[in-house]
């Protein structure tokens, strides 16, 4: 207000030190005159901020090609698919409908000032995550199951990546996740593009039984072909987050599909992601190559020549005392023996029973 005030002072014919008042308000004489002159041409008005954005752009991106960007964009979300801006420029480039494409930072703002990107909150950085990448294709999967909602009710869907090209070998609607199942969708993935070295999976019963002390059907059955299964620890799953990705990205796409009827058609639904996913789809993880061209840049990679041992677990006998009800304990499970069971045994007595575990579960 003071410096408004000198100017006003100045232009009335007022002595005034413009240089004591122009080093008080942090202001180049230069400012100071510019203001003066605006004063003297056009009064009050002359002294309020004006903006500083320059009166021409000849680089600014052109309306057309901002509505080509807004409209690819809706395009791609329509269809369940990747629409950032990264997405944006490889269509862009791939489909050559613009010479020279606008870089994606171009292209992210133009999104911002047209509303298309939502504020999200600060992430956590990437360089804070450790990387890691199989060396070569089939050097090992990942495999996971996930639910998915259909008109008869929930049904489950076992889900294998590539981790080197980001392949998902495949995709297979079931009822129910067991071992078995997960066996049958490996065998399905195997054959059309062969036996990886090793599989990785979660702690789940269906892949692994090695935290509750015995082998399952899928593990074993790996082994016996020479695959190396391991799994993540437990309650971390970073590990698994190649599989664990892909599924955000099915899921995604999913939701602009009708909801299926059976689990057939939610097959088909599958059936058609696959063939998006691996031979259309850039994939940001790889550098924004198809996962199928990254498959076919290295040779692949195979299981052992002989089948790996199976572990050995101890068949020790566990003391365990039926209560009043009926039923036993065992570690985080409860085995209902029945009251018929305690007639001829005192409540105080205690039964020896020896675990057997089998390679399937249910």
């Amino acid at each position: 207000m003071k410096l408004i005030s000198v100017v006003i002072a100045v232009a009335e014919g007022r002595s005034v030190n413009v240089a004591r008042v122009c080093r008080e308000a942090s202001v180049s004489r230069a400012t100071f005159y510019r203001l003066l002159d605006r004063y003297r041409e056009e009064g009050l008005d002359g002294l309020e901020p004006r903006s500083r954005r320059p009166h021409t752009s000849p680089n600014q991106t052109g309306v057309e090609i901002e509505e080509m960007i807004v409209r690819l964009r809706k395009e791609l979300a329509e269809a369940g698919l990747d629409h950032g801006a990264i997405t944006i420029w490889w269509h862009l480039d791939n489909r050559s409908l613009l010479v020279p494409v606008p870089s994606t930072a171009t292209i992210h703002r133009i999104l911002v000032r047209r509303g298309q990107v939502e504020p999200a909150p600060k992430k956590r950085p990437k360089s804070s995550y450790i990387r890691f990448e199989a060396p070569a294709p089939n050097e090992w999967w990942q495999i996971d199951a996930m639910d998915w909602m259909i008109a008869t009710g929930i049904a489950r869907v076992f889900n294998i990546i590539d981790d080197h090209s980001r392949v998902a070998p495949r995709s297979r609607a079931v009822a129910e996740a067991t071992t078995e199942e997960a066996w049958t969708t490996f065998c399905q993935a195997s054959q059309q593009w062969g036996l990886p070295a090793g599989v990785l999976s979660d702690n789940g019963l269906c892949f692994s039984g090695k935290l509750r002390g015995f082998e399952v059907l899928f593990e074993a059955k790996l082994r016996d072909a020479g695959i190396r299964p391991f799994t993540g620890r437990p309650y971390h799953p970073q590990t698994t987050g190649k599989v664990e990705r892909f599924q955000q990205t099915l899921k995604k796409w999913l939701r602009k599909q009708p909801v299926a009827k059976a689990i057939a058609e939610l097959q088909s639904q599958h059936d058609e992601f696959y063939e998006i996913y691996n031979f259309q789809r850039p994939h940001q993880g790889i550098g924004r190559k198809i996962p199928i061209d990254r498959f076919n840049a290295s040779s692949p990679s195979g299981p052992a020549g002989a089948p790996l041992p199976h572990p050995s677990w101890p068949n020790r006998p566990r003391h365990l005392t039926v209560n009043k009800t009926g039923n036993i304990r065992v570690d985080s499970y409860i085995i209902n023996i029945g009251i018929n069971g305690l007639t001829t045994t005192p409540l105080s007595s205690s039964t020896t029973t020896t675990p057997q575990c089998s390679s399937t579960t249910t």
